[in-house]
């Protein structure tokens, strides 16, 4: 477009970084976490108009100048971001947008997940939400229904998790754990899948799963995984798509009428996921159940307390609060591999 040139830059520099936070501010947006690309779009007389960001597979933070916006600047932006996603190998995308910019993304081939008065999750790309779907109607016709289930990150599987599994499973003919697949976590995904699913091998209704890329995952909830954890009111509005996504795929796919979480005395963004599924996912046929935290001592049980004492070398309190899965693991090559990373981020 003439006067316009448009380009892909891992690092912002100074000017650029705050000329996008600039015009994000004025969308209504802030700038999240540190994106892998940004793509911007700037005017004759370099005066950035137009910018979007990637971050995983995950396109946010899509934003242009109102006087540019007839010239669909938007979509230049995220073609440009596309593009350089293709060239890394990255085919299956994920985008966050306002209900009013839903349309543009269909156009470039996004599809919609999950919207609320607020935003759209759309993805595009394959294997997407259809084929995952269809792989958990695959569980329900091999297991039966109903079903309930719980989202768990278990990063690392703790006898708190633990005990939240057994107490549900004794109120659910058929229990999913649904283990959090984003590999954002201090222990690896395919580590703690196969840690919960030796620890509770002896619990004969429970089923341990993936949640690809659909429950708490980069695409859905990325607050979740952000250190500072943004502001509240981006995490409200993520946990409500990550809700709802939740209500529309795995409550009918799998049959779940009853979702368990475990009290949040620690962490004040899973404290408001908690009450945000408590508000959406009875509507979308599927109550949500509280089971108080297990405690060892005067705190309760936690991951991040784990983690916090593999960091500070206090391995001798970790039987009070590890099953011997993870315990044993903790003594593999894998395991020390991950004490040390913790001792060094310390």
């Amino acid at each position: 477009m003439f006067g316009l040139n448009c380009r892909v830059t891992r690092k912002l520099g100074g000017y650029e970084r705050r000329a996008v936070e600039g015009l994000l501010e004025r969308s209504g947006l802030i700038f999240e976490g540190s994106p892998d690309y940004t793509a911007i779009a700037e005017d004759s007389e370099e005066n950035i108009v137009a910018t979007a960001s990637l971050s995983g597979s995950v396109i946010k933070m899509v934003a242009a100048d109102p006087q540019w916006q007839e010239a669909g600047l938007s979509g230049t932006v995220i073609s440009a971001l596309m593009r350089a996603a293709h060239e890394e190998g990255l085919h299956h995308l994920f985008v966050y947008t306002k209900p009013e910019m839903a349309s543009r993304f269909a156009g470039l081939g996004f599809r919609e997940l999950a919207a609320s008065s607020r935003s759209v999750l759309m993805e595009c790309g394959s294997p997407g939400a259809e084929d995952y779907r269809r792989s958990l109607e695959g569980l329900r016709a091999e297991n039966g229904t109903p079903a309930a289930a719980a989202v768990m990150n278990c990063n690392p599987f703790t006898l708190g998790h633990r005990y939240l599994i057994e107490e549900a499973a004794k109120n659910s003919p058929l229990f999913y754990v649904i283990v959090v697949e984003e590999d954002a976590s201090a222990f690896p995904f395919a580590d703690r899948l196969e840690l919960v699913r030796i620890g509770t091998a002896d619990i004969t209704n429970v089923r341990v799963i993936s949640s690809s890329h659909y429950a708490v995952s980069a695409a859905t909830f990325p607050t979740y995984f952000l250190k500072d954890r943004g502001e509240s009111s981006v995490a409200r509005a993520q946990a409500e798509l990550d809700a709802r996504l939740f209500g529309a795929l795995f409550v009918p796919a799998l049959g779940i009428e009853r979702r368990f979480v475990g009290t949040e005395p620690l962490s004040p963004i899973t404290g408001l996921y908690n009450s945000v599924l408590k508000e959406i996912l009875p509507s979308l046929g599927c109550e949500v159940t509280e089971i108080s935290r297990r405690r060892a001592g005067d705190e309760v049980i936690s991951a991040s307390r784990v983690r916090a004492m593999i960091a500070a070398g206090e391995e001798s309190g970790l039987a009070e609060l590890l099953p011997s899965a993870t315990l044993d693991y903790l003594n593999t090559p894998r395991g020390a591999a991950v004490a040390a990373k913790l001792r060094a981020e310390r």
